[in-house]
């Protein structure tokens, strides 16, 4: 058979591994984002999925959040699933915004209602590595606190520690239901909605290869790439 006819088989029969080496693809270690014992998670599975469509193989790793922008920033991680934020655009190329975050701060039940303005000078459990209570905080006039992860927030809520800390669903519950225990009666201030978007690093040479981005983004904002979301969130949520 002649070299064009295998081809133009090649094209039929689905998109070609282009990238030699398995594209480097982190998640954060946030439940139900990505567990780091098993490496599975909504971020791991629906990254998977993505990279299927536009024909690339992922070597899928779970890092802390501040490690996984931070390699984004270098190179070393091509390919995320972070909150979209302005910062990002100068070391990432935003392909697409697949799925929304609920950010609130969570509180102990034992008085009023809290309120934005009641957080003047009073300490706020943040996620290390995220930003997108920066802005919300600074008007408050709050501290932030920053946490590995949202039960360690809760676990130092219950002891005195903080005032409130953050609550971030999907997630928010997963973390509640291994901290609380009988008698804990938590409550929530609502504080925004954001976008998570799906980066690839603009010093990996993905950033520079305009098919593969085109595969990837059609896949993510496509009819089924909807379902996959959805399905993944009715799993995690």
């Amino acid at each position: 058979m002649r070299p064009m006819l295998w081809g133009v088989l090649a094209l039929l029969c689905g998109p070609p591994l282009l990238h030699a080496e398995p594209i480097p693809a982190y998640s954060q270690a946030v439940e139900p984002w990505a567990d780091p014992a098993t490496g599975d998670g909504l971020a791991p599975r629906y990254l998977r999925w993505l990279a299927k469509q536009a024909g690339l193989a992922l070597r899928m790793e779970v890092r802390p959040l501040a490690r996984v922008a931070e390699d984004l920033k270098s190179g070393r991680n091509a390919l995320s699933l972070l909150t979209a934020l302005p910062q990002r655009d100068a070391f990432a190329l935003e392909l697409c915004q697949p799925v929304s975050i609920r950010l609130s701060l969570l509180y102990r039940q034992s008085g009023p209602a809290l309120a934005a303005n009641g957080l003047k000078g009073k300490v706020v459990g943040t996620l290390r590595g995220s930003h997108s209570l920066d802005a919300f905080l600074a008007r408050c006039g709050a501290r932030a606190e920053p946490l590995p992860d949202m039960p360690q927030g809760m676990r130092m809520l219950r002891a005195g520690r903080l005032a409130a800390t953050v609550c971030v669903r999907p997630g928010c519950q997963h973390a509640l239901a291994e901290v609380s225990e009988a008698g804990d009666r938590w409550a929530e201030l609502p504080v925004d909605d954001k976008p998570m978007a799906v980066y690839v690093s603009r010093a990996h040479p993905l950033a520079h290869d305009a098919a593969a981005l085109a595969r990837l983004r059609a896949a993510c904002v496509s009819p089924e790439g909807k379902r996959v979301v959805a399905e993944l969130l009715s799993q995690y949520d």
